[in-house]
């Protein structure tokens, strides 16, 4: 009756203990890989700066006829470095916004060439049709100036921090992300938790907790590999339909890079799980003899 008892609570509590380790190890991809460094660097593997240079440059040539400028104008100015610098602004005032539970302002870096070469198009035109350079003039470099950093800003804002912020989704999701280490603590804390109880309940048999543990942990691991990898393999995000190509290409590759790590910390949590219930076995064995 007694080993009865403890065998219905060792199964409850390896239950409990499969749930936990799925979250922790979710919990623990999100702290690890949903940062800054990590979202720049996915940006940088995937090529994104390239392409959103690539897509502001085949706009500007688009516009040229409505506005006689040519992309040559805007785009000795945008080189990959500054599309760099304002794509990344915009990945550290995400941050700065779910870290701090509140809108973080955006401001864009400056680009004094860009603005010098808009000002000598405009200067150069009204000296050669002998326009003159007066309030309406400067309103109109003003304003292309202006709408040249809106744009910029709008191409290489590919994790739409704007719309998120506009509409409050980050100051909501903050609420969790802000949390994301002491949750994390939490999880493992409890996790370890179970892990005692199972040896405690089996303290006659401390290898019973090892078998115990081993079977929940390569439960916990088959759960959160198994669909993952199904999703890696028919490439399932390649599907989502989002027009603007940076867009597509910065989300679904930091998409693929966060399933990746899911997968990569439940295969060591799998062969966590087997080196337990194989040295349970080996336990057996030698008790055996």
């Amino acid at each position: 009756m007694k080993k009865l008892s403890t065998y219905l609570v060792s199964l409850i509590i390896s239950i409990i203990l499969v749930f936990m380790i799925i979250v922790s190890s979710l919990v623990a991809v999100v702290n690890t890989n949903v940062t800054e460094s990590k979202i720049i660097s996915t940006s940088e593997k995937n090529q994104v700066y390239s392409l959103i240079t690539g897509e502001l440059n085949k706009y500007f040539v688009s516009q040229y006829n409505t506005t006689g400028i040519p992309a040559d104008v805007y785009m000795d100015a945008l080189d990959e470095n500054y599309i760099r610098q304002v794509t990344n602004a915009y990945v550290n005032s995400m941050f700065s916004t779910l870290r701090a539970g509140k809108n973080s302002k955006f401001t864009v870096p400056e680009n004094e060439t860009l603005e010098n070469n808009i000002r000598n198009f405009f200067s150069d035109y009204a000296d050669t049709n002998n326009y003159e350079k007066d309030d309406v003039y400067e309103k109109k470099v003003s304003a292309t100036i202006e709408n040249a950093y809106r744009v910029t800003e709008n191409y290489c804002d590919v994790y739409k921090y704007s719309t998120l912020n506009e509409y409050g989704v980050l100051s909501q999701v903050s609420r969790i992300f802000s949390r994301i280490g002491k949750i994390l603590m939490i999880c493992t804390g409890v996790t370890v938790f179970l892990i005692v109880l199972l040896i405690i309940v089996n303290i006659k048999s401390v290898g019973v907790s090892l078998y115990w543990t081993g079977i929940s942990a390569l439960i916990a691991g088959i759960i959160c590999t198994v669909p993952t990898a199904w999703l890696l393999g028919v490439g399932y995000f390649d599907s989502f339909v989002i027009k603007q190509p940076q867009v597509f290409r910065a989300f679904t590759g930091t998409m693929y890079a966060v399933t990746e790590a899911v997968i990569s910390v439940n295969i060591a949590i799998i062969v966590i799980a087997v080196c337990c219930i194989v040295i349970y076995g080996l336990l057996c064995r030698k008790n055996k003899k």
